[in-house]
Formats: structure tokens, sequence, C-alpha cells
């Protein structure tokens, strides 16, 4: 793996492609914002804003939904705010605004919204919608990773790994990206796993390295599908497998990782008919896997 400044914070997928409650990383909020609501004189509108929205209750109507939810937001409900500024993101239901979403944004992080501090530093960061500021989007990430999200976490990490909004500090990008991966955060599984097998901010660990890359090719991460093929390649941190190198670079190639690609076809050159997706070792493959394009961990 080459050592670079490509990485870049993360944006949660948007909401128009995953709805209100369908997405796993944002899994209960909705269910919470319920329970929140409750408590507020803001219930009835909040509610009535999800039964639009979703379509579930009352006809599905985006404009309705965005409206009851600025009703809501207006009288502090936290949940509605950051729903709104999704909303506003998204320009679902009303006019795409990205210095209305960052606004409420705003509002629902100095209510405590996890969600919305980490949206609200990813947009001090890119400067979307508001004026650029590294150090105050530090902040509110740190805010955001205190109360365990993990999305936030990685983006943390990557923050104290490029001394972006604080001095850089590679044990604590380590330490960040340890706890996002281990809420299953394929990102911060595969960052950590470059830190273990390069030593950087922690001890050169090339078995733990390669456990992490697994866990984060087994959930379709293309990079770390090629770095393990790579391991296997070389029997770094797991024992040379030819067939499972291969396994994993066409694995990384059918998502259109480019330099698995490359590789795979020079491996089809040389082996024309070798099984590309069996799990047990060929009889006849006993050469570790060649990356002639370089080392690239």
């Amino acid at each position: 793996m080459h050592k670079d400044d490509k990485l870049e914070l993360q944006h949660v997928p948007q909401a128009s492609r995953l709805g209100l409650s369908v997405s796993p990383a944002r899994s209960g909020i909705l269910a919470r914002g319920r329970r929140d609501a409750a408590k507020t004189p803001a219930d009835t509108l909040f509610k009535r804003g999800v039964r639009h929205y979703t379509g579930r209750g009352a006809e599905q109507d985006p404009q309705a939904a965005a409206a009851l939810f600025r009703q809501a937001a207006e009288l502090g409900h936290t949940e509605a705010q950051y729903r709104l500024a999704i909303l506003y993101a998204d320009g679902e239901g009303l006019p795409r605004d990205a210095a209305q979403a960052a606004l409420w944004d705003r509002k629902a992080a100095e209510q405590g919204h996890a969600y919305a501090q980490a949206s609200l530093g990813y947009r001090l960061y890119t400067g979307d919608g508001v004026k650029q500021d590294i150090g105050e989007a530090f902040a509110w990430t740190e805010k955001a990773s205190e109360q365990n999200l993990a999305w936030a976490q990685c983006n943390l990490a990557m923050m104290y790994g490029k001394g972006e909004g604080v001095r850089r500090d590679d044990p604590q990008a380590v330490r960040w990206y340890q706890r996002a991966a281990a809420q299953g955060w394929s990102d911060a599984q595969y960052e950590l796993a470059a830190l273990l097998y390069r030593g950087q901010g922690v001890k050169r660990d090339p078995i733990a390295a390669a456990l992490w890359f697994t866990r984060a090719a087994e959930q379709g991460h293309p990079e770390a599908q090629f770095q393990l093929a790579y391991l296997y390649g070389t029997g770094q941190g797991v024992a040379a497998d030819y067939v499972q190198s291969r396994y994993w670079c066409r694995k990384a190639a059918e998502q259109g990782h480019e330099q698995a690609q490359r590789e795979l076809k020079k491996r089809e050159y040389r082996d024309p008919g070798t099984p590309s997706d069996s799990s047990t070792p060929h009889p006849q493959l006993d050469s570790p896997a060649r990356f002639p394009d370089g080392e690239t961990i």
C-alpha cells in the first residue's frame, strides 16, 4: 500500500437511497426519535412526518413530511432537525439547499445528536453549505466519536492520521480506527489493517493485519480484497495460498479494482483454465502469486 493522502472524510449514504429507517448504520435512530418525540409537544408533528415520509399509516408525501418535520424542528425537536437537514441535503420534499442542511445539522448537533454532529463535521471539512473550517470539523467529529458513532470514529482517525484540525498522532489514529473497526465499519477495518501491516502508530503485526483485511474483504471492501490477495500470494500474516490469493483478487476485480483486474488478466494468461473461486488448494499451483506492478501494501 502506498502511503499517501488519498483518504477523505466520509459522509453517510444519503437518505434518498435508504429511506428514513432502513440503513443498518442508522438502525434504531427513528425509533429513538419517536421516544424522544414522545417527551415533547412536537410528538404529533414528528410522528405524522414519519408516516408521510414512509407511507406507513398515511399517504406517502415527501413535501408533507418536510413541512411537518420543519414544524417539529422549529419547536426544538432534535430528531426532526436532523431529518430536515437530510431532506434539504437531498432535495427531497423541498428544494435542495446545502446551507439549510448545514443550519439544521448544527441545531441538532448543538443538542447532542451524534449523527448531526458527524454530518456537521463533514460539512465543515468540505465546505458544504458552510465556510470550510477544519478545526471546527475536527471538534464536531470528535464529539460524535465520543458517542460511539463508528462513521465519525473513522473520520476522526483519518484526521489524526493526516494531522488535519489537530496535530498528527498515529497512535490516536490507530485507537479510533480500532473502535470503529470493532463495530464492523469496513473502511476502518481496512485502514487499521494497513497501519498494522506498516507498523505505523502501532507495533507491526502482519497476522493482525491479515485478520482485519479479511473482515473488511468479507464485507465487500475492494481494496481490502486486493490487499488480502497480496498477503495470501506472499505468505504474510497467513499461509501462502495461491488459490485464496486468486479468489480475493477476482473479488476485487469484479468490483472494478483496476490493479486487481490487471493482475487477474496476467494470472489467467499464465494459468488458463485454473479455477478462480475454489476454496481448496489446487495441486498444480505451488507458486505464490506475483504482483508485477510492485508491492502495494
